[in-house]
Protein backbone atom coordinates (compact mmCIF):
# COMPACT_ATOMS: atom_id res chain seq x y z
CA UNK A 1 0.00 0.00 0.00
CA UNK A 2 2.63 2.63 0.90
CA UNK A 3 4.32 1.79 -2.48
CA UNK A 4 0.96 2.51 -4.46
CA UNK A 5 0.40 5.95 -2.38
CA UNK A 6 4.00 6.91 -2.52
CA UNK A 7 3.81 6.49 -6.28
CA UNK A 8 0.98 8.29 -6.84
CA UNK A 9 2.02 11.42 -4.82
CA UNK A 10 5.25 11.52 -6.52
CA UNK A 11 3.39 11.30 -9.93
CA UNK A 12 1.11 13.36 -9.48
CA UNK A 13 3.42 16.29 -7.55
CA UNK A 14 5.68 15.78 -10.27
CA UNK A 15 3.16 16.15 -12.97
CA UNK A 16 1.66 19.44 -11.62
CA UNK A 17 4.99 20.98 -11.04
CA UNK A 18 6.54 20.08 -14.58
CA UNK A 19 3.00 20.81 -16.21
CA UNK A 20 3.42 24.38 -14.43
CA UNK A 21 6.70 25.04 -15.27
CA UNK A 22 6.56 25.79 -18.99
CA UNK A 23 8.91 23.36 -19.44
CA UNK A 24 8.25 21.57 -23.50
CA UNK A 25 10.37 18.61 -23.57
CA UNK A 26 7.56 16.31 -22.46
CA UNK A 27 9.64 13.26 -23.64
CA UNK A 28 12.25 14.32 -21.43
CA UNK A 29 9.97 15.07 -17.96
CA UNK A 30 7.89 11.89 -18.89
CA UNK A 31 10.90 10.03 -18.28
CA UNK A 32 11.93 11.98 -15.11
CA UNK A 33 8.70 11.73 -14.19
CA UNK A 34 8.40 8.31 -14.17
CA UNK A 35 11.67 7.13 -12.82
CA UNK A 36 11.32 9.75 -9.71
CA UNK A 37 7.73 8.51 -9.19
CA UNK A 38 9.16 4.37 -9.35
CA UNK A 39 12.34 5.32 -7.49
CA UNK A 40 10.08 6.95 -4.75
CA UNK A 41 7.69 4.03 -4.54
CA UNK A 42 10.24 1.39 -3.95
CA UNK A 43 12.46 2.77 -1.09
CA UNK A 44 9.02 3.57 0.55
CA UNK A 45 7.84 0.16 0.09
CA UNK A 46 10.96 -1.00 0.87
CA UNK A 47 11.69 0.91 4.03
CA UNK A 48 8.47 -0.66 5.28
CA UNK A 49 9.20 -4.09 5.21
CA UNK A 50 11.16 -6.01 7.32
CA UNK A 51 14.08 -8.37 6.03
CA UNK A 52 15.84 -11.30 7.25
CA UNK A 53 19.30 -10.66 7.07
CA UNK A 54 21.92 -13.41 6.48
CA UNK A 55 25.56 -13.81 8.39
CA UNK A 56 28.51 -12.58 6.46
CA UNK A 57 29.81 -16.30 6.37
CA UNK A 58 26.57 -17.51 4.56
CA UNK A 59 26.61 -14.52 2.33
CA UNK A 60 29.94 -15.50 0.98
CA UNK A 61 29.98 -19.28 0.98
CA UNK A 62 27.88 -19.52 -2.32
CA UNK A 63 29.90 -18.19 -4.95
CA UNK A 64 28.63 -21.37 -7.55
CA UNK A 65 25.12 -20.23 -7.22
CA UNK A 66 25.85 -16.38 -7.50
CA UNK A 67 27.71 -16.52 -10.88
CA UNK A 68 25.21 -18.92 -12.01
CA UNK A 69 22.38 -16.20 -10.99
CA UNK A 70 23.94 -13.46 -12.66
CA UNK A 71 24.62 -15.28 -15.78
CA UNK A 72 20.95 -16.12 -15.78
CA UNK A 73 19.37 -12.51 -15.22
CA UNK A 74 21.71 -10.86 -17.80
CA UNK A 75 20.83 -13.41 -20.52
CA UNK A 76 16.93 -13.06 -19.90
CA UNK A 77 17.73 -9.22 -19.59
CA UNK A 78 19.21 -9.40 -23.09
CA UNK A 79 16.14 -11.75 -24.08
CA UNK A 80 13.62 -8.94 -23.12
CA UNK A 81 15.32 -6.30 -25.44
CA UNK A 82 15.72 -8.74 -28.46
CA UNK A 83 11.96 -9.98 -28.16
CA UNK A 84 10.36 -6.46 -27.93
CA UNK A 85 12.93 -5.27 -30.86
CA UNK A 86 11.49 -8.56 -32.76
CA UNK A 87 7.94 -8.11 -32.31
CA UNK A 88 8.32 -4.23 -33.20
CA UNK A 89 10.10 -5.64 -36.22
CA UNK A 90 7.40 -8.36 -37.58
CA UNK A 91 4.19 -6.67 -35.85
CA UNK A 92 3.35 -3.07 -36.64
CA UNK A 93 0.56 -2.82 -33.81
CA UNK A 94 4.01 -3.63 -31.37
CA UNK A 95 3.96 -0.73 -28.82
CA UNK A 96 7.54 -1.40 -27.64
CA UNK A 97 10.09 1.34 -30.04
CA UNK A 98 9.88 3.56 -27.10
CA UNK A 99 10.86 0.76 -24.38
CA UNK A 100 13.59 -0.63 -27.06
CA UNK A 101 15.37 2.71 -27.08
CA UNK A 102 15.23 3.42 -23.37
CA UNK A 103 16.41 -0.31 -21.98
CA UNK A 104 18.84 0.18 -24.95
CA UNK A 105 20.73 2.79 -23.43
CA UNK A 106 20.51 2.29 -20.31
CA UNK A 107 21.29 -1.85 -20.51
CA UNK A 108 24.85 -1.70 -20.40
CA UNK A 109 25.10 0.05 -17.14
CA UNK A 110 22.14 -2.56 -15.61
CA UNK A 111 24.36 -5.58 -17.23
CA UNK A 112 28.03 -4.57 -15.77
CA UNK A 113 26.81 -3.38 -12.40
CA UNK A 114 23.36 -3.73 -11.43
CA UNK A 115 22.79 -7.56 -12.19
CA UNK A 116 26.04 -8.02 -10.05
CA UNK A 117 24.96 -6.23 -7.35
CA UNK A 118 21.26 -6.76 -7.51
CA UNK A 119 21.99 -10.71 -6.87
CA UNK A 120 24.58 -10.44 -4.42
CA UNK A 121 22.09 -8.39 -2.82
CA UNK A 122 19.44 -10.34 -3.07
CA UNK A 123 21.33 -13.58 -1.87
CA UNK A 124 22.62 -11.60 1.56
CA UNK A 125 19.07 -10.73 2.72
CA UNK A 126 17.05 -13.26 0.97
CA UNK A 127 18.58 -16.06 0.16
CA UNK A 128 16.66 -18.45 -3.08
CA UNK A 129 19.72 -21.39 -3.13
CA UNK A 130 19.47 -22.93 -6.58
CA UNK A 131 16.11 -21.49 -7.67
CA UNK A 132 15.30 -21.16 -10.92
CA UNK A 133 17.83 -18.86 -11.78
CA UNK A 134 20.55 -20.24 -10.10
CA UNK A 135 19.33 -23.16 -12.36
CA UNK A 136 18.72 -21.89 -15.75
CA UNK A 137 22.56 -20.55 -15.45
CA UNK A 138 23.96 -23.72 -15.07
CA UNK A 139 22.22 -24.75 -18.07
CA UNK A 140 23.51 -21.65 -19.99
CA UNK A 141 26.97 -22.84 -18.84
CA UNK A 142 26.64 -26.31 -19.37
CA UNK A 143 26.87 -27.22 -15.87
CA UNK A 144 23.48 -28.49 -15.76
CA UNK A 145 21.40 -31.10 -18.15
CA UNK A 146 18.08 -29.00 -19.84
CA UNK A 147 15.08 -30.23 -18.00
CA UNK A 148 11.85 -28.20 -19.09
CA UNK A 149 9.93 -29.23 -15.63
CA UNK A 150 12.58 -27.61 -13.93
CA UNK A 151 12.80 -24.50 -16.28
CA UNK A 152 8.95 -24.20 -16.85
CA UNK A 153 8.35 -21.65 -14.08
CA UNK A 154 10.58 -19.59 -14.25
CA UNK A 155 10.49 -19.55 -18.19
CA UNK A 156 6.66 -18.63 -17.93
CA UNK A 157 7.32 -15.86 -15.32
CA UNK A 158 9.61 -14.34 -17.76
CA UNK A 159 7.57 -14.77 -21.05
CA UNK A 160 5.39 -12.86 -18.94
CA UNK A 161 8.08 -9.88 -18.64
CA UNK A 162 9.16 -10.34 -22.17
CA UNK A 163 5.46 -9.30 -23.20
CA UNK A 164 4.35 -6.86 -20.71
CA UNK A 165 7.37 -5.06 -19.72
CA UNK A 166 7.62 -3.24 -23.13
CA UNK A 167 4.39 -2.53 -23.92
CA UNK A 168 3.31 -1.28 -20.35
CA UNK A 169 6.20 0.67 -20.02
CA UNK A 170 5.61 2.38 -24.08
CA UNK A 171 2.06 3.54 -22.91
CA UNK A 172 3.17 4.91 -19.45
CA UNK A 173 5.40 7.41 -21.40
CA UNK A 174 3.10 8.23 -24.37
CA UNK A 175 0.54 8.64 -21.28
CA UNK A 176 2.47 10.89 -19.08
CA UNK A 177 3.72 12.88 -22.17
CA UNK A 178 0.22 12.91 -23.37
CA UNK A 179 -1.07 14.26 -19.90
CA UNK A 180 2.12 17.20 -19.63
CA UNK A 181 0.53 18.51 -22.75
CA UNK A 182 -3.05 18.02 -22.21
CA UNK A 183 -4.96 20.91 -22.08
CA UNK A 184 -7.41 21.71 -19.10
CA UNK A 185 -10.67 23.45 -19.47
CA UNK A 186 -13.60 23.18 -17.00
CA UNK A 187 -15.96 22.29 -19.71
CA UNK A 188 -16.97 18.83 -18.39
CA UNK A 189 -16.52 16.64 -21.28
CA UNK A 190 -12.68 17.84 -21.41
CA UNK A 191 -12.62 17.37 -17.88
CA UNK A 192 -13.98 13.60 -18.15
CA UNK A 193 -11.48 13.22 -20.23
CA UNK A 194 -8.26 14.50 -18.31
CA UNK A 195 -9.47 12.39 -15.47
CA UNK A 196 -9.65 8.95 -17.35
CA UNK A 197 -6.02 9.95 -18.76
CA UNK A 198 -4.53 10.64 -16.00
CA UNK A 199 -6.27 7.29 -14.50
CA UNK A 200 -5.11 5.25 -17.53
CA UNK A 201 -1.47 6.92 -16.10
CA UNK A 202 -1.92 5.88 -12.71
CA UNK A 203 -2.99 2.40 -13.90
CA UNK A 204 -0.14 2.00 -16.27
CA UNK A 205 2.47 3.31 -13.70
CA UNK A 206 0.88 0.19 -11.14
CA UNK A 207 1.32 -1.92 -14.18
CA UNK A 208 4.85 -1.03 -15.46
CA UNK A 209 5.74 -1.45 -11.71
CA UNK A 210 4.61 -5.09 -11.01
CA UNK A 211 6.63 -6.30 -14.23
CA UNK A 212 9.65 -4.79 -13.46
CA UNK A 213 9.50 -5.37 -9.45
CA UNK A 214 8.31 -8.64 -8.85
CA UNK A 215 11.08 -9.51 -6.78
CA UNK A 216 11.26 -11.54 -3.51
CA UNK A 217 13.31 -8.58 -1.87
CA UNK A 218 9.83 -6.39 -2.05
CA UNK A 219 7.40 -9.27 -1.48
CA UNK A 220 6.07 -9.34 -4.71
CA UNK A 221 7.95 -12.31 -6.19
CA UNK A 222 6.03 -14.78 -8.65
CA UNK A 223 4.66 -17.62 -7.00
CA UNK A 224 2.80 -19.17 -9.84
CA UNK A 225 2.65 -18.51 -13.34
CA UNK A 226 -1.03 -20.02 -15.63
CA UNK A 227 0.09 -23.23 -17.41
CA UNK A 228 -2.77 -23.11 -19.55
CA UNK A 229 -3.33 -22.43 -23.26
CA UNK A 230 -6.86 -21.31 -22.67
CA UNK A 231 -5.33 -18.39 -19.93
CA UNK A 232 -2.64 -17.37 -22.34
CA UNK A 233 -4.73 -17.33 -25.32
CA UNK A 234 -7.97 -15.06 -23.32
CA UNK A 235 -5.47 -12.69 -21.80
CA UNK A 236 -3.09 -12.15 -24.90
CA UNK A 237 -6.37 -11.53 -27.16
CA UNK A 238 -6.69 -8.24 -24.81
CA UNK A 239 -3.04 -6.89 -26.01
CA UNK A 240 -0.89 -6.76 -29.26
CA UNK A 241 -0.42 -8.09 -31.55
CA UNK A 242 -3.60 -10.22 -31.36
CA UNK A 243 -5.42 -6.66 -30.31
CA UNK A 244 -6.95 -6.91 -34.07
CA UNK A 245 -9.07 -9.53 -33.09
CA UNK A 246 -10.55 -7.60 -30.21
CA UNK A 247 -10.74 -4.85 -31.86
CA UNK A 248 -12.34 -5.95 -35.47
CA UNK A 249 -15.39 -7.50 -33.07
CA UNK A 250 -15.41 -4.89 -30.76
CA UNK A 251 -15.79 -1.91 -33.25
CA UNK A 252 -19.01 -0.18 -33.61
CA UNK A 253 -20.70 0.50 -36.63
CA UNK A 254 -19.98 4.69 -36.10
CA UNK A 255 -17.45 6.34 -34.01
CA UNK A 256 -20.26 8.46 -31.99
CA UNK A 257 -19.81 8.03 -28.05
CA UNK A 258 -21.70 9.14 -24.98
CA UNK A 259 -21.03 13.44 -25.19
CA UNK A 260 -22.07 13.02 -29.04
CA UNK A 261 -25.87 11.90 -27.25
CA UNK A 262 -26.11 14.12 -24.34
CA UNK A 263 -25.46 17.77 -23.11
CA UNK A 264 -24.31 19.62 -20.54
CA UNK A 265 -27.67 21.11 -20.39
CA UNK A 266 -29.48 17.87 -19.61
CA UNK A 267 -29.42 16.23 -16.30
CA UNK A 268 -28.66 12.83 -17.51
CA UNK A 269 -25.47 14.35 -18.95
CA UNK A 270 -24.44 14.87 -15.61
CA UNK A 271 -25.33 11.42 -14.18
CA UNK A 272 -23.72 9.43 -17.34
CA UNK A 273 -20.75 11.63 -16.73
CA UNK A 274 -20.55 10.59 -13.08
CA UNK A 275 -21.34 7.23 -13.56
CA UNK A 276 -18.25 6.78 -16.07
CA UNK A 277 -15.91 8.26 -13.84
CA UNK A 278 -17.09 5.92 -10.84
CA UNK A 279 -16.23 2.93 -12.99
CA UNK A 280 -12.64 4.57 -14.07
CA UNK A 281 -11.99 5.43 -10.45
CA UNK A 282 -13.08 2.13 -9.41
CA UNK A 283 -10.81 0.76 -11.97
CA UNK A 284 -8.07 3.14 -10.91
CA UNK A 285 -8.16 1.91 -6.96
CA UNK A 286 -8.33 -1.40 -7.74
CA UNK A 287 -4.87 -1.00 -9.35
CA UNK A 288 -4.02 1.00 -6.73
CA UNK A 289 -4.67 -2.12 -4.24
CA UNK A 290 -2.29 -4.32 -6.38
CA UNK A 291 0.48 -2.53 -6.26
CA UNK A 292 3.45 -4.02 -6.82
CA UNK A 293 1.86 -7.70 -6.75
CA UNK A 294 0.36 -6.63 -9.94
CA UNK A 295 0.63 -9.00 -13.00
CA UNK A 296 -1.57 -11.00 -15.66
CA UNK A 297 -0.78 -14.50 -15.55
CA UNK A 298 0.70 -14.59 -12.23
CA UNK A 299 -0.35 -15.40 -8.57
CA UNK A 300 1.87 -13.14 -6.13
CA UNK A 301 -0.33 -13.32 -3.05
CA UNK A 302 -3.62 -12.18 -2.25
CA UNK A 303 -5.24 -9.00 -2.84
CA UNK A 304 -8.13 -8.55 -0.58
CA UNK A 305 -8.61 -4.60 0.25
CA UNK A 306 -10.76 -1.61 -1.33
CA UNK A 307 -12.60 -2.80 -4.12
CA UNK A 308 -11.86 -6.55 -3.93
CA UNK A 309 -13.31 -6.61 -0.68
CA UNK A 310 -16.31 -6.27 -2.29
CA UNK A 311 -16.19 -8.19 -5.48
CA UNK A 312 -13.20 -10.77 -6.81
CA UNK A 313 -12.82 -8.55 -10.36
CA UNK A 314 -13.62 -5.45 -10.04
CA UNK A 315 -11.07 -3.96 -12.19
CA UNK A 316 -12.76 -6.14 -14.80
CA UNK A 317 -16.02 -5.54 -14.44
CA UNK A 318 -15.62 -1.81 -13.86
CA UNK A 319 -14.08 -1.44 -17.68
CA UNK A 320 -16.76 -3.45 -19.56
CA UNK A 321 -19.25 -1.20 -17.84
CA UNK A 322 -17.19 1.82 -18.31
CA UNK A 323 -16.90 0.63 -22.58
CA UNK A 324 -20.83 0.08 -22.08
CA UNK A 325 -21.42 3.73 -21.19
CA UNK A 326 -19.20 5.64 -23.02
CA UNK A 327 -19.76 4.00 -26.30
CA UNK A 328 -23.82 3.84 -26.07
CA UNK A 329 -24.03 1.32 -28.30
CA UNK A 330 -28.13 2.19 -29.36
CA UNK A 331 -27.23 5.78 -29.76
CA UNK A 332 -26.84 6.79 -33.68
CA UNK A 333 -27.50 3.58 -35.24
CA UNK A 334 -29.22 3.58 -38.76
CA UNK A 335 -30.62 0.39 -38.64
CA UNK A 336 -31.48 -2.66 -36.72
CA UNK A 337 -28.78 -4.46 -37.70
CA UNK A 338 -26.07 -1.56 -36.80
CA UNK A 339 -28.03 -1.63 -33.19
CA UNK A 340 -27.41 -5.60 -33.36
CA UNK A 341 -23.77 -5.23 -34.53
CA UNK A 342 -22.63 -2.73 -31.74
CA UNK A 343 -24.29 -4.50 -29.02
CA UNK A 344 -22.44 -7.91 -30.27
CA UNK A 345 -19.02 -5.95 -30.42
CA UNK A 346 -19.53 -5.14 -26.90
CA UNK A 347 -20.94 -8.43 -25.29
CA UNK A 348 -17.57 -9.87 -27.15
CA UNK A 349 -15.25 -7.79 -24.81
CA UNK A 350 -17.65 -8.64 -21.78
CA UNK A 351 -17.45 -12.21 -22.92
CA UNK A 352 -13.50 -12.20 -23.64
CA UNK A 353 -13.07 -10.46 -19.88
CA UNK A 354 -15.83 -13.16 -18.33
CA UNK A 355 -12.94 -15.70 -19.61
CA UNK A 356 -10.04 -13.92 -18.74
CA UNK A 357 -11.78 -13.73 -14.84
CA UNK A 358 -12.93 -17.86 -15.42
CA UNK A 359 -9.12 -18.73 -16.11
CA UNK A 360 -7.63 -16.90 -13.33
CA UNK A 361 -9.90 -18.17 -10.87
CA UNK A 362 -8.95 -21.99 -12.09
CA UNK A 363 -5.14 -20.75 -11.93
CA UNK A 364 -5.47 -19.14 -8.28
CA UNK A 365 -7.73 -21.52 -6.77
CA UNK A 366 -4.57 -23.50 -6.37
CA UNK A 367 -4.16 -21.82 -3.47
CA UNK A 368 -5.63 -22.03 -0.05
CA UNK A 369 -5.65 -18.54 0.81
CA UNK A 370 -7.47 -17.46 -2.68
CA UNK A 371 -9.95 -20.17 -2.09
CA UNK A 372 -10.72 -18.79 1.71
CA UNK A 373 -11.20 -15.55 -0.19
CA UNK A 374 -13.77 -16.61 -2.90
CA UNK A 375 -15.59 -18.43 0.42
CA UNK A 376 -15.27 -14.94 1.95
CA UNK A 377 -16.71 -13.22 -1.23
CA UNK A 378 -19.60 -15.36 -1.30
CA UNK A 379 -21.01 -14.68 1.73
CA UNK A 380 -19.96 -11.16 2.71
CA UNK A 381 -19.18 -9.63 -0.86
CA UNK A 382 -21.09 -7.04 -2.48
CA UNK A 383 -23.37 -9.45 -3.96
CA UNK A 384 -25.02 -11.60 -1.05
CA UNK A 385 -25.13 -8.42 1.03
CA UNK A 386 -27.45 -6.60 -1.35
CA UNK A 387 -29.10 -9.73 -1.60
CA UNK A 388 -29.72 -9.82 2.22
CA UNK A 389 -30.67 -6.52 2.18
CA UNK A 390 -33.18 -7.25 -0.51
CA UNK A 391 -34.42 -10.42 1.46
CA UNK A 392 -35.35 -7.97 4.73
CA UNK A 393 -36.79 -5.29 2.78
CA UNK A 394 -39.12 -7.91 0.72
CA UNK A 395 -40.29 -9.26 4.56
CA UNK A 396 -41.55 -5.81 5.93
Amino acid sequence: MSFSLVTFLTFTTLLLAISGSGFELHWVAARIIIFLSLLAGVIAHWLSTSKTRLSPQDYISKPIELKAKIVAVRLLLVMLLAFSTLMSKVFSNWPGATFNLDFFLVLPLILLWGVPWYVCRAEAILPAGYDGYARFGQCVLGERKWRWAEQRELVLAWLVKLIFIPMMYSWLVMTTEGLLAFNWSLHPVVVVGGFYTYGLAADLLIATSGYLFSTRLLGSAVISTDKTWSGWFVCLLCYPPLIWIYQLVKKQTNDLVWSDWLEPDQLLFWFWAAAITLTWLVYWLSTFHFGLRFANLSWRGLVNTGPYRWVKHPAYLSKNLYWWLYLVPFYGVATSYDLIRNIFGLSFVSLVYYLRAYTEERHLMRFSEYQAYVIYIREFGLVARLKFWFYLYAKK
